[in-house]
Formats: structure tokens, C-alpha cells, sequence
């Protein structure tokens, strides 16, 4: 038996909501791909984007196509070659203060994220 006294840092995640109303979480979570995502936090409210024909979620960027939009609802560790599952919202209110999603990202998403 191991009795090694052990310590880690926990991270506070910011509240990305505006408010509860209106929102929809992705059924199964998101698998983030580890190899497209740096090894540490990745914070609530990242805007990630999972292929239509099934996958992992990799960071979303501008030119993606054939990929459905989500934003992570909560923070996660992210450790080198080790995917990590997060919750997604599949719509949401968000504080516009606290999340940064690129104009193409709301065109691509449709109506389903709200910034306010």
C-alpha cells in the first residue's frame, strides 16, 4: 500500500453563463483529442469542433468544415496522450465577457449560442 502523501493544484473555472435558462448539453460529452490540444487546462467556454462523420473534438478553427461546432462547459486536464472527456453545450446564453467565439464560429453554429 502506498501512503505517500500527494498534492495537486485544482483550478477555479469562471462562469460562463449568463444564465441557466435555454440550455442544452451535448448527450455523451466530448472526447478532446490530445494531440490537438496543449498539455494543461483547457479552460470552460473553449470553442472546440467534432467531425460529422464522428470522432474527437480538436480545437476549433475558422477554415474547419464538415464539423459540428460545441463550447466546453466545464475545465479539464489535458495530459500528452491521454484523451480527456468534457461536457458540451449544444446550446447556450453566454457572457460575452468571458468567452471568445470568432464570427465564423457563431455562423457555423447557427442560432444555438447566444452571447450576451
Amino acid at each position: 500500500m502506498n501512503l505517500q502523501p500527494r498534492t495537486d493544484s485544482i483550478t477555479v473555472q469562471k462562469e460562463i453563463l449568463k444564465t441557466t435558462q435555454g440550455q442544452v448539453f451535448k448527450v455523451g460529452g466530448l472526447t478532446l483529442d490530445s494531440t490537438a490540444f496543449a498539455a494543461g487546462v483547457v479552460p470552460a467556454g473553449t470553442p472546440v469542433s467534432v467531425p460529422i462523420a464522428g470522432g474527437k473534438a480538436i480545437s476549433w478553427t475558422d477554415l474547419a468544415t464538415d464539423v459540428i461546432p460545441y463550447v466546453t462547459t466545464h475545465d479539464v486536464s489535458v495530459k500528452t496522450g491521454s484523451d480527456a472527456l468534457v461536457g458540451g453545450y449544444e446550446e447556450a446564453y453566454l457572457d460575452k465577457t468571458k468567452v471568445t467565439l470568432t464570427p465564423a464560429f457563431i455562423t457555423a453554429a447557427g442560432s444555438r449560442y447566444k452571447l450576451r
